[in-house]
């Protein structure tokens, strides 16, 4: 089995608000529209994922961050994707073993603790794709090694040492420190309540029940939870009511995230990563709000590196979609349309099968028991 060793390079941009949320005790000052932390008023605010990282001057810095598993885990879903549009194709399934192992890399919460033989580890290894995104109940490891995407800042300076894009540009990609909190924005929205607000009554009125007995006792539960659960700034939030007052914080549209990829594969198993970065690029949206355009992104100047670090293909992709017709690009996707005359669902069910069943311990106490009253 001949693998090559390909780094992947591309440039991520957002293209509308990024908001990946993480938990906190953050809030946001209405008057200000600055953060705070703690019980200290504003309204709460869900923050971003932010990664700590150790700048040359010898202070924390706070950057947002795209996390590797993040995007790993939705390419490893459009590989899986693609597996199983093969196996349709000729009229296969597989266990709800096997395709937990294919969409999310584990069979169940409990791995397998069996050594894994060599004759196991040279079929997997060969295989198009758990050779490419490995798991499965014995965890076979993944030959695609992602990093977290970080936009190129002073602070974050030191993590591009060894993984740096060909293209990265000192004056067109760095963000100076001066402009690092201008990454971020933050947006407050309230969900309204119509029947609170006294909004549209002749509607309510006339197709709720009970109308007038409903609403009079609905205010009575709202104004009663008023007094005790007020917000600090003079909006009370109720359980009896849907009006509620939030913030949110995110990355603002045309900030640039390097990533990259690090693979050591067959042409086969490339051909079927670039598949996957495809549809990634095509149809995922990141983060949360996604229903309000939040998430959207492009995906420009892809280039792949060999192992002493020289640019072999670039321009892969145009337009956020893969270049099929790229000599280098078809090479990869010929490959992988060879090796899937081999994919069958019965060997993904052989190689992710999980343990045989233990059978259970028999209590000796109760086992002389039961013998004695027989």
């Amino acid at each position: 089995m001949e693998t090559i060793k390909v780094t992947l390079h591309a440039f991520l941009k957002t293209l509308s608000p990024l908001h990946i949320a993480a938990p906190g005790d953050m809030r946001l000052g209405t008057d200000t529209m600055k953060v705070v932390y703690g019980n200290s008023g504003g309204v709460p605010c869900t923050g971003i994922q932010k990664l700590a990282v150790y700048g040359t001057d010898n202070r924390m810095h706070d950057v947002p961050v795209i996390a590797a598993n993040n995007i790993i885990g939705r390419l490893r879903r459009h590989a899986a994707s693609k597996v199983l549009d093969v196996l349709a194709a000729k009229g296969q399934k597989v266990s709800i073993q096997t395709y937990s192992a294919l969409t999310c890399g584990a069979a169940t919460g409990k791995p397998d603790g069996r050594d894994v033989t060599f004759d196991e580890y040279r079929e997997t290894r060969a295989h198009p794709y758990i050779g490419l995104f490995g798991g499965g109940p014995r965890m076979m490891r993944r030959y695609v090694r992602g990093f977290n995407a970080v936009p190129f800042t002073e602070a974050t300076r030191c993590m591009f040492e060894r993984v740096r894009h060909p293209n990265l540009d000192e004056e067109a990609h760095f963000i100076p420190k001066t402009d690092l909190q201008k990454l971020l924005g933050h947006w407050i929205f309230n969900r309204n309540d119509d029947l609170r607000d006294l909004v549209n009554m002749s509607q309510a009125a006339a197709s709720i029940e009970s109308f007038a007995e409903q609403i009079i006792e609905r205010q009575k539960l709202i104004l009663a939870d008023r007094r005790t659960t007020d917000d600090g700034e003079g909006r009370a939030s109720s359980r009896h009511s849907t009006k509620t007052f939030s913030a949110f914080e995110f990355v603002v549209p045309g900030v640039v995230f390097p990533v990259c990829f690090e693979l050591d594969v067959t042409k086969a198993q490339f051909g079927l990563f670039l598949l996957a970065l495809d549809y990634f690029a095509k149809v995922e949206r990141l983060g949360g709000h996604v229903r309000n355009g939040l998430g959207q992104f492009s995906l420009s100047d892809v280039v792949a590196q060999d192992d002493a670090g020289e640019v072999i293909a670039s321009n892969l992709f145009h337009e956020s979609r893969l270049q099929r017709g790229h000599e280098f690009v078809a090479e990869q996707l010929s490959a992988w349309a060879a090796a899937t005359a081999a994919i069958s669902g019965a060997d993904l069910d052989r190689l992710f099968a999980p343990p045989a069943e233990k059978p259970e311990k028999k209590d000796k106490k109760g086992q002389a028991e039961v013998q004695i009253e027989v």
